[in-house]
């Protein structure tokens, strides 16, 4: 049984060991359907770090800095804690942050980090508010360059595919601010891309294949995935759709099919046919 994230809990403890501190949640918002409604319903401070920029009206899938507490006390109620483990364990939408800085420069900060400058000069948004795409981030970057991106916090958490608390780092001895925006060179831009692959898949899983994938418990899933594109590059599949097939066979028991139809299976994923291959999966014959 899948287990969940006590968001108050360990807010509690940061503040016990951090008590002159700040202690925010960032929340990707576009992963947590309902979250403005929750939000109307308390007294909780926060802001979009959409504020301000020409994304301000699409709240809905804005990242949100919300106080958890400060002063000592946590600020949030336990209504909206208890909707974020219920709704936030899974999602890959909840960071975690501890710092001396206020909300509104915080977010001023951390809004400046939404700008990114990729090869070639091109400029794009950097969803570093989804913890997966900041798990990559962390990976990817310079060591320059990571001190550059989490100055300004003191700590960072994040929930990660499998549904655990994980630090970027230890705590700073000296708060930064960004000093400029980053700039990815072409082979951190393949990498960042390339590491999208799983979540990709795992979202193909959950929308094709919903019943199946989910008796796997939350918490495995993204090893499965992990597992199957490993496989998958093996018999020399490399697309995240071919991936995403493979993975949805393993479904099925693929090392319980016969060889000859193992090997059926996979001409239909070379040659990108979903449509016969579920319906072969699903006539029962791969058991024969």
């Amino acid at each position: 049984m899948s287990e969940y994230i006590d968001f108050r809990k360990i807010t509690t403890e940061l503040l016990e060991f951090q008590p002159r501190e700040n202690i925010f949640l960032l929340l990707d918002h576009g992963g947590l359907p309902g979250l403005s409604q929750q939000l109307r319903n308390c007294s909780a401070e926060w802001m979009s770090l959409f504020d301000g920029t020409k994304e301000e009206s699409v709240l809905v899938v804005a990242p949100i800095l919300l106080l958890a507490a400060n002063g000592g006390k946590i600020r949030l109620s336990r209504l909206v804690f208890d909707w974020l483990r219920k709704h936030g364990t899974y999602s890959s939408s909840v960071m975690i942050l501890v710092s001396p800085l206020d909300l509104a420069y915080l977010a001023s900060q951390l809004g400046a980090r939404l700008h990114i400058t990729l090869a070639g000069g091109v400029e794009a948004m950097l969803r570093f508010f989804d913890p997966r795409v900041f798990e990559s981030l962390l990976d990817i970057l310079t060591q320059e360059q990571v001190e550059d991106f989490l100055g300004g916090v003191s700590s960072w958490y994040y929930v990660d595919r499998a549904g655990r608390i994980a630090q970027a780092r230890e705590k700073y001895r000296e708060v930064k601010v960004l000093s400029k925006s980053i700039s990815l060179s072409q082979e951190q831009e393949n990498l960042l891309l390339e590491s999208s692959e799983i979540d990709q898949i795992l979202a193909s899983l959950r929308s094709s294949v919903p019943d199946r994938f989910f008796e796997i418990p939350c918490e495995s899933q993204y090893d499965f995935v992990l597992e199957s594109v490993i496989e998958a590059r093996k018999e020399r599949l490399g697309s995240v759709l071919q991936m995403s097939l493979y993975a949805m066979i393993r479904l099925f028991g693929v090392n319980e099919m016969p060889m000859k139809v193992y090997q059926k299976t996979l001409e239909y994923i070379r040659s990108n046919d979903v449509n016969n291959l579920k319906a072969f999966l699903n006539s029962g014959e791969f058991g024969n």
